[in-house]
């Protein structure tokens, strides 16, 4: 059905992209629109043929320098050379998630927002950098135990997720005011449409993603429910 057709719309994708997509003759909050993004990630999803009991349903192995990491992430926009490292492995709790004798590891590292770096050459570094580390701390060769791999980056990120540029939490929250200069979620002038996601108030991440939701839930008009 139509967008204009519609009685009530919900816009789930990030505020940018329901300006230009949704509503290219509006005039779009400019100000907003061009605050500074949140990071995103490089993700390898890894089929693991062998199991390590070492490891738990979540793992963080940490940059020595975790302020560098951020500056050269923000600063320089680029992939730093000692990331931290997130491996959540689901199959730890659910053991149907991966094949006997195997494990399903989510690889994560922080990553700048896409502003058109040479993705390609830092997801070989990132990879090159995050194997490094593994063995390092598990004193294994991890590389030989990878059967599988699928990777998200912000540019698939960008693409499957409808979020600027990759970002992961919509704009950055520099200051304790962030929130309250994200934009709404209904506007004035708008009537009958809604935003939510993490782009909108209250922020990202996925409770404050249901917040908005649950924000919008209360305003959408009764009638419109049933």
């Amino acid at each position: 059905e139509k967008i204009e057709n519609s009685s009530i719309v919900v816009s789930n994708m990030d505020v940018y992209f329901t300006y230009h997509k949704m509503l290219p003759n509006q005039k779009a909050p400019k100000k907003i629109l061009r605050q500074e993004r949140s990071s995103s990630a490089i993700i390898f999803y890894w089929g693991i043929k062998s199991e390590f009991p070492n490891l738990d349903l979540h793992n963080i192995f940490f940059s020595k320098d975790y302020k560098t990491e951020f500056k050269t992430i923000f600063d320089k926009k680029n992939i730093f050379d000692d990331p931290t490292v997130y491996v959540h492995i689901s199959s730890k709790c659910l053991p149907n998630d991966a094949p006997k004798g195997a494990e399903n590891w989510f690889v994560m590292i922080n990553a700048p927002s896409n502003s058109g770096q040479n993705w390609d050459e830092l997801i070989a570094k990132a990879r090159t950098a995050i194997i490094q580390k593994i063995n390092k701390i598990l004193q294994i060769d991890i590389e030989q135990f990878i059967e599988e791999e699928s990777i998200l980056d912000p540019r698939s990120i960008e693409m499957k997720t409808a979020s600027y540029q990759g970002s992961l939490y919509g704009t950055s929250s520099n200051s304790k005011f962030a929130a309250f200069l994200r934009h709404p979620n209904f506007k004035k002038g708008l009537k009958n449409l809604y935003f939510v996601g993490g782009s909108v108030h209250p922020g990202g991440g996925i409770p404050l993603c249901l917040m908005s939701a649950k924000i919008a839930d209360q305003y959408i008009p009764t009638v419109s429910k049933s």
